[in-house]
């Protein structure tokens, strides 16, 4: 059965690679003159240039803290002088140059250990075509890969429990407040878990709750968050469309049959229980507490649970 799901709130996902954060650079010749790259930094958001030396195979950097004081010059005399020469002959050729698959994590601390005069030098990324990534995104960046970082489980990658329910929240309010839309909790947990744990090691035990981590997150809706809710326990949080309830149950039926069956032969049987709210209404907390409360009441040999929409003073 298809399902269609409304768009949800857009959750960022923080970038993790330096080829993530540079942005395409102006490339200028190492002969170009002087002149040339004035009319170029007449674009105010532009901070530098890439300068290349086809003849020397090297890369080098242009900034315009760099290009405005030299064209400056001492008594004022150095824009006469400099117009006239090469790019080359001013550009930085020691200037920070790092893999795109070099990680945020690294490049920030890279760039941040320079010393003061060119801590705040954009980097220059190679590729295809060159790029550049200034020091402000690559903190930036940083700030966000820690934080997302802190937000996640470290063994399956998923949003943590507290994540989850400020995810819920925020979408609650932005999302489902005030529109006939709903939000649907589906919970799962690994059937006989302790008993694996004990028979094939942890080892095992942790091989499967990434199989199933990576199952949930391959195969829900797009929009949808998956997280970890605790040791065997994960839940998928959708956004449901607008719609009367006898076909919320039915979305919500077809959304746990699906990650249900994609769980499937990754080890261990997983068992199911849904909640969804009011159209137009959630509580997050409720949600989490009825999915759990139907994980624990739910037999490993049946069915799996289905929360029955709340009512509002339930």
């Amino acid at each position: 059965m298809t399902t269609s799901m409304p768009s949800a709130p857009v959750t960022t996902v923080a970038p993790t690679l330096l080829r993530e954060v540079a942005v395409p650079v102006q490339v200028v010749r190492a002969q170009d003159a002087m002149s040339d790259v004035e009319v170029l930094f007449r674009a105010p958001r532009l901070d530098a240039v890439a300068v290349h030396d086809a003849a020397q195979g090297r890369v080098g950097l242009l900034t315009r803290h760099r290009y405005t004081e030299v064209m400056t010059g001492r008594l004022g005399y150095g824009r006469a002088v400099m117009t006239r020469r090469e790019v080359g002959q001013v550009a930085d050729w020691d200037a920070l140059v790092l893999d795109p698959s070099t990680t945020v994590v690294d490049a920030a601390r890279t760039a941040m250990a320079r010393d003061a005069a060119r801590r705040h030098d954009d980097v220059l990324v190679p590729g295809p075509s060159w790029s550049a990534a200034s020091t402000a995104d690559l903190v930036s960046a940083l700030t966000a890969a820690l934080a997302d970082r802190a937000a996640r489980d470290p063994l399956t990658g998923l949003l943590t429990r507290a994540h989850l329910l400020a995810t819920m929240t925020r979408w609650a309010a932005e999302a489902v407040a005030g529109t006939r839309r709903r939000l649907l909790l589906v919970g799962l947990d690994v059937v006989a878990m302790a008993d694996l744990n004990a028979s094939a090691g942890f080892a095992a035990g942790d091989e499967v709750l990434r199989g199933v981590a990576a199952r949930l997150r391959g195969t829900m809706p797009n929009g949808s968050v998956v997280a970890r809710l605790d040791g065997d326990a994960f839940a998928v949080l959708v956004l449901l469309p607008a719609v009367y309830d006898d076909r919320a149950v039915e979305l919500t039926s077809a959304l746990r049959d699906r990650a249900v069956e994609a769980c499937a032969g990754v080890g261990p049987r997983v068992r199911a229980a849904t909640s969804a709210s009011l159209a137009g209404w959630a509580d997050p907390d409720l949600l989490l507490m009825e999915v759990e409360r139907g994980l624990r009441s739910t037999p490993h040999g049946s069915p799996p649970a289905t929360g029955q929409l709340p009512a509002r003073g339930h």
